[in-house]
């Protein structure tokens, strides 16, 4: 049975819209938005979703996970437990994200990001063919492994692999893969443990 709470008025929850217990529906947010047929939208027990917010058919927030005022969530799009979308963000189609996440940049189309995951800068797809229709163009994305930190405003252009354990300082440019435990700061790879503890993953915690 549904059991959420709407902390203000002009909420929507469509009536295909499954909704575990102790959810809280902020002010003129819209729950089941667009084409029904993109499948069921799931809000699993425990989640807070903000005022102004957009969840898309197809989407599903698993427990715990908390979505900050003026975002968006798009079509099948997953966001993992005790996930935190940081306010006016969107998540686009198909992208997944796992548990434990913060997620303070937007996210692009089809982009895996992992556990544990701090993601605070920007995805652009390579779009190779300005001829092509943008609605109609797929193109790799980039997957974020576990523990891995973006940084403020970091670029990450095409289906880049980060991590696991890898740190991007903020502004950079990601056009390259970057491994394991590697940092990229001021436009140069090291090997994590150069720096001496003073740039941490998530996989310090």
């Amino acid at each position: 049975m549904n059991s959420y709470v709407t902390n203000g008025s002009g909420i929507f929850v469509h009536e295909k819209v499954k909704i575990g217990k102790n959810v809280t529906i902020g002010h003129c947010s819209c729950i089941g938005f667009g084409n029904s047929e993109d499948g069921e939208v799931i809000i699993e027990d425990n989640v807070t979703i903000g005022a102004f917010c957009v969840v898309h058919f197809g989407a599903v927030v698993r427990e715990y996970a908390y979505i900050d005022h003026r975002c968006v969530i798009g079509i099948e799009v997953e966001i993992g437990k005790n996930t935190q979308v940081l306010s006016g963000k969107e998540v686009t189609y198909r992208a997944k994200i796992g548990k434990n996440c913060i997620i303070g940049g937007n996210v692009a189309d089809r982009t895996i990001i992992e556990d544990d995951v701090t993601y605070l800068g920007e995805i652009a797809h390579s779009h190779r063919n300005a001829n092509l229709n943008w609605d109609e163009t797929e193109e790799p994305s980039p997957i974020i492994f576990k523990g891995s930190v973006i940084g403020v405003n970091a670029l990450i252009i095409g289906a880049r692999k980060i991590g696991p354990c890898a740190y991007i300082g903020a502004g950079e440019i990601v056009r390259t893969d970057v491994g394991q435990e590697i940092a990229l700061m001021k436009g140069q790879m090291e090997p994590l443990s150069k720096y001496r503890g003073m740039f941490k993953t998530r996989c310090n915690e």
